[in-house]
């Protein structure tokens, strides 16, 4: 298989590394991430401005980092950089979940594996869920993966790469459809994979006021009701979710 892979947490994710040294094993893998940090941009194209494009030397299979977001990385990767076309277009595996409908709305992982599902090709986008104390340890420390993490992260990525085969095999066009799968963050071996429907979150005020400046500040979502059959609740239980993002039903009227 040839696979075109993407985040949102920008190219020195060691999260991304992971899986793109999973997936190396036995496919081709292009990289192409964003030079930063992209969180919570959902699909948005730059565009004003340029994009610059720079080779990463340091992967040993062809990457690239772009002063883009997740969706422009996908765009330009497909049009320009990727030699044949990919079989399938993967993103992450982000660095906390991307379960429920706000998350899903919001997710720059999402958006990017989202472009490439508009241009017709299978996509995946991957999360794994955090407690606080590790989202705070892996954006702070300079050594962010234990050797525990890594083997979750490792173990994930696995997972993702024996999906991938089936999704690219299934006989119904890819066209609108991400498949979303968070992961919890322990005994991922173990865990089931479950069809899940997303949850229904419901966002509130995402901001700190301090005057007339407003400052980001994440509080944790509240949900409808409780769904055991949803993403959310899923993980929180310890089993893989897999949420079918399918854009083509925006047009349902029934």
């Amino acid at each position: 298989m040839n696979i075109l892979l993407s985040n949102d947490d920008g190219i020195d994710s060691p999260f991304l590394r992971i899986l793109a040294e999973v997936i190396s094993e036995n496919h081709d893998v292009v990289v192409a991430a964003p030079a930063k940090e992209q969180s919570w941009i959902g699909k948005a194209m730059s565009r004003s401005g340029s994009v610059q494009l720079e080779e990463v030397a340091s992967f040993p299979y062809l990457a690239y980092k772009l002063t883009g977001t997740p969706s422009d990385c996908v765009n330009i990767a497909l049009e320009h950089l990727c030699i044949e076309t990919p079989d399938a277009v993967v993103s992450g595996i982000n660095v906390g979940h991307n379960a429920g409908l706000s998350f899903i709305a919001s997710s720059g992982t999402i958006g990017a594996a989202l472009e490439g599902a508009l241009q017709r090709l299978p996509a995946i986008a991957a999360s794994m869920y955090l407690d606080p104390e590790q989202f705070k340890a892996i954006g702070e420390s300079e050594n962010p993966l234990t050797k525990q993490m890594e083997n979750h992260v490792r173990a994930a990525a696995k997972i993702i790469v024996s999906c991938l085969k089936d999704i690219i095999k299934a006989p119904t066009a890819p066209y609108g459809i991400v498949h979303s799968f968070n992961f919890p963050c322990r005994d991922i071996e173990k865990a089931r994979i479950v069809k899940a429907r997303a949850a229904r979150t419901i966002s509130r005020s995402l901001f700190n006021r301090q005057g007339n400046s407003f400052q980001f500040e994440y509080h944790p979502l509240e949900t409808m009701n409780s769904e055991e059959a949803s993403d959310r609740e899923l993980i929180h239980g310890g089993d893989i979710s897999h949420t079918v993002i399918n854009f083509n039903s925006l047009d349902n009227t029934t």
